[in-house]
């Protein structure tokens, strides 16, 4: 693991999400954290080509994924599948505990038979978007068992590749047939990921929501509904979470003035800059660099 990027949500520049994977060599993260409403990495819409599992092992979460709210209780399993938009949205004021796997499903593809039988099936079907297995369920309880071990096996590869298969046996059964249409598109969908990918790509440009709009080849009022319906947030204001996100990792990075990291971050000033940083860090852009130099990569994570 790259342990300065821990908590913080990398980009590829088609717009989704780099996976800060525990080994470069092994597509696996997991991970045992914790999170509140105040948490700087909730409340991020990302998409990756990784499947995506949390289980909240004390309070409770929701997940946003593709605009549909999914409550996860204590116990509960979300499995997200492949290249879904998607956030966690604590609800409740108390720290929520959880343990999260990541991986991508090649690490399943032990033939091209497997991989197109059981894995594309799954991760290319437009109607398994994600699951949710329930601690009263008998398969819900398995998964959970399986979580919660998982984080012991952190750098045994083959543990891992063992878990996870043992988790796909379980995605498999939920899924029922496996028939899916290759050729479906949600165009509203593949809007909003063009858009995101602009704004992610063209960051630390001047750039307006006639330019976010045209991206995604929709009218300023849809590209606003979009964002709406999707994110919980107008495309402004995912512009310049973003820009807020880069700076901080940026701050952890380098030594770069405070009107530099303005610049080179798409904000008109350094003063604009400092207000909109403390509004999601809760300090100042200068107070976050001088606080990392003691902070440990989980606090980073958690904050």
């Amino acid at each position: 693991m790259i342990e300065e990027w821990q908590g913080f949500i990398q980009k590829r520049t088609n717009g989704s999400e780099r996976v800060n994977y525990d080994d470069p060599n092994f597509p696996s993260y997991v991970f045992r954290g914790y999170v509140y409403p105040s948490s700087t990495w909730a409340n991020d819409p990302h998409y990756h080509d990784d499947v995506e599992l949390l289980t909240v092992t004390n309070g409770y979460l929701s997940y946003s994924i593709n605009s549909k709210e999914i409550p996860v209780e204590e116990g509960d399993t979300i499995f997200v599948n492949s290249r879904q938009i998607h956030f966690n949205k604590p609800k409740r004021p108390e720290r929520t505990d959880y343990v999260i796997a990541i991986f991508h499903p090649r690490i399943l593809c032990a033939s091209n038979v497997v991989e197109n039988k059981y894995i594309k099936a799954v991760t290319d079907n437009p109607n398994i978007p994600y699951i949710r297995f329930k601690s009263t369920e008998e398969t819900g309880k398995r998964i959970y068992d399986i979580m919660m071990d998982a984080p012991n096996y952190i750098g045994n590869e083959f543990m891992l590749t063992k878990y996870y298969y043992d988790i796909w046996e379980q995605v498999i059964a939920a899924c029922g047939s496996l028939e899916y249409n290759s050729n479906y598109s949600d165009s509203q969908v593949d809007s909003l990921k063009a858009m995101l990918s602009f704004i992610q790509e063209n960051y630390s440009s001047n750039i307006s929501l006639d330019d976010i709009a045209q991206a995604g080849s929709v009218s300023r009022t849809f590209c606003n509904n979009l964002f709406h319906k999707y994110t919980d947030q107008t495309p402004i204001e995912n512009l310049t979470r973003f820009r807020v996100s880069k700076v901080a990792e940026i701050l952890n990075s380098t030594s770069l003035s405070m009107s530099e990291i303005a610049d080179i971050t798409g904000f008109s000033s350094a003063s604009y800059m400092g207000e909109a940083f403390k509004k999601y860090y809760g300090e100042s852009p200068r107070s976050f660099k001088n606080n990392s130099v003691h902070t440990t990569p989980t606090d980073f994570f958690n904050r």
